[in-house]
């Protein structure tokens, strides 16, 4: 039987290793024609040499790296069905010590880099009048110690995603996202900074188990869905909201004592 992604042109950005490296293997399994980007050249080459796959080395974190890359899929496989903009780059700090230069490299990797693929992608899938982004987000969107940076450059990508899908209902190219969970690199790094406070970090969860998601939001069967964010946690499959309010409290006119009424009140049952 042809594999749900057959006949399909489906580019995953660093994926020379751990989760994107899952995305580029299961993708391929399924029958897409694929480009496994990473600027590792060595790890690029190597995972699509086993797949059988195209290698690039695109900096994404650059408009015209992200261009490139792109056109690289258009160019071999005469078009782009799918984009899983994977590639990230993961920093621990505290904020007392946090590097303003390393806070800057993870934002134009994480958020520009999506941001970058995502529009050169979107603008071909609008030609062709069909096509499916997948953006990778993360939990620590929600507030996690140590990672402000990654963070926020998560929150920015749930956003975007949000964001893109209404810009983009009704046209045949759709925008989701996947929130995983794999005890990867990144798991290790945060187990070796934070000590026993986050010991057996993602324990157990392989790279490959979250990679059925994301292939899944790439074909077809997927058709109707987009705006979601789909978090992957070992055996449990959920979606994220946006954020809404949780409460609220009215008043004819604020002041400074009725705000601080509301927060000992109401809004403080809600912290």
């Amino acid at each position: 039987m042809p594999g749900v992604l057959a006949g399909k042109a489906v580019v995953v950005t660093g994926a020379g290793r751990g989760l994107g490296e899952a995305y580029a293997r299961l993708a391929a399994a399924e029958g897409a024609s694929v480009v496994v980007n990473d600027v590792d050249t060595t790890v690029a080459a190597s995972v699509a040499a086993s797949i059988g796959a195209l290698a690039d080395d695109s900096d994404i974190a650059t408009w015209a790296g992200a261009g490139r890359l792109i056109d690289t899929c258009r160019q071999a496989y005469g078009r782009i069905d799918g984009l899983v903009n994977n590639a990230g780059l993961f920093r621990l700090a505290d904020p007392r010590e946090q590097d303003p230069d390393e806070f800057r490299r993870v934002v134009e990797v994480n958020l520009l880099g999506t941001a970058h693929c995502g529009l050169h992608a979107i603008r071909a899938m609008l030609a062709q009048g069909s096509g499916s982004v997948v953006n990778v987000t993360s939990g620590a969107q929600a507030g996690t110690a140590a990672l402000a940076a990654y963070g926020a450059s998560k929150g920015g990508v749930a956003s975007l995603t949000w964001c893109w899908a209404a810009d983009l209902a009704g046209t045949g190219v759709r925008v989701n996202a996947v929130s995983p969970n794999a005890h990867t690199r990144m798991a290790e790094a945060f187990e070796r900074h934070l000590g026993d406070r986050a010991r057996g970090q993602n324990v157990g969860k392989s790279a490959a188990s979250n990679a059925p998601a994301v292939i899944h939001l790439l074909s077809d069967a997927a058709a109707g869905v987009s705006g979601q964010v789909v978090r992957i946690d070992g055996d449990e499959l959920s979606l994220v909201t946006p954020p809404r309010q949780a409460a609220s409290v009215r008043m004819s006119q604020w002041t400074v004592a009725a705000v601080a009424d509301a927060f000992a009140g109401d809004l403080g049952r809600h912290r």
